[in-house]
């Protein structure tokens, strides 16, 4: 009965081939009485069970009867892609499983197959990320590697600095302790108290300037005030309260710089 269904399917595809389009339906009714369900089924069975698919219900040789299976066991098994459909065909004894049974095996396969290409894709998805974090893993491993080369070098030109300071400074001690540095530092003391003895007399020449500043001042102020009184007074004041005026400013309202 399958291998008659496939012929039909064969030939039904022949002259679906030579029928104008949108007719199809319409020759179906008229010269074959087949609805256009049943012709696509039987068309797909002839696709899918053709001459060079017939050996998998035989030992191998086309020509040989197909086992006892029905137009529905038959359509039910295209459910199991073709690359499989041997195997599948070879581990379930389909001639003796009913319609209903037999979709619910393939239903059942079909489940378990999506299951494991799930789990495949899960396992696939989880292997990227282990590869991705054995790589993050590597990248960290030589970043740390060469963080340990720059701390290592740090630590060594530290300890350098820390010898070349520690040599200065026993430099600088054994200085202090030779007789050239004690001359140097006595020197320095002396060129200290000679410069303040130069200031000293400085300041000791511009007093004896200013009290000679004011002394001509104060000779030339009286010899106005015979000739002419008035001009004396005012000029008087004047100097007066512009000596006052400086002192208070200069050194009286300002700290006198530490010599």
């Amino acid at each position: 009965m399958l291998s008659s269904a496939i012929e039909i399917g064969r030939r039904l595809t022949e002259i679906k081939e030579q029928v104008k389009y949108g007719e199809w339906g319409r020759w179906l009714k008229e010269e074959v009485s087949y609805s256009q369900d049943t012709a696509e089924k039987m068309m797909r069975l002839y696709q899918e069970y053709g001459v060079k698919q017939l050996s998998i219900f035989t030992d191998g040789e086309p020509d040989q009867e197909i086992p006892e299976l029905s137009f529905s066991q038959a359509y039910i098994l295209l459910g199991v892609p073709e690359e499989e459909r041997a195997a599948f065909i070879t581990d379930t004894d389909v001639a003796r499983t009913s319609t209903r049974e037999l979709q619910k095996a393939i239903d059942d396969w079909n489940q378990a197959r999506r299951k494991k290409e799930q789990a495949e894709q899960e396992k696939a998805v989880l292997q990227q990320a282990l590869e991705e974090e054995k790589e993050k893993s590597a990248r960290l491993a030589q970043a740390n590697a060469v963080l340990d080369k720059n701390a290592q070098e740090l630590f060594t030109a530290k300890s350098r600095l820390e010898r070349k300071a520690e040599n200065l400074q026993n430099e600088v001690t054994s200085i202090k302790k030779t007789t050239a540095y004690k001359s140097l530092n006595s020197l320095r003391k002396n060129l200290s108290s000679a410069s303040t003895k130069v200031r000293a007399n400085n300041i000791a020449f511009l007093y004896g300037e200013l009290d000679r500043v004011i002394k001509e001042l104060w000779f030339q102020l009286d010899k106005i005030k015979q000739s002419d009184p008035d001009t004396f007074v005012a000029y008087k004041d004047k100097v007066y309260e512009f000596l006052i005026q400086r002192a208070r400013d200069e050194i009286w309202a300002k700290d006198i710089p530490e010599l």
